[in-house]
């Protein structure tokens, strides 16, 4: 048979179970909405000659060291 303190400790947690039930519900309904993903880059084609610095400079070819 259960003794009185565990059938108070007993008592006293299916009363903390209803508040901590209560309390993730409103958690739940209550959260804010995901972030939306951010939109992939646009590509770009590529530009100037075969042999182009990392700058953007053109090197070689038509384009003789203009900005590309």
């Amino acid at each position: 048979m259960a003794t009185k303190e565990q059938m108070l400790q007993e008592a006293q947690d299916a009363k903390d179970a209803a508040k901590a039930e209560a309390a993730y519900n409103a958690a739940m309904t209550n959260t804010p909405a995901a972030p939306k993903p951010m939109p992939k880059p646009k590509k770009m084609a590529k530009g100037g000659s075969v042999s182009s610095r990392a700058d953007g400079c053109a090197t070689k070819g038509k384009t003789r060291g203009k900005m590309v």
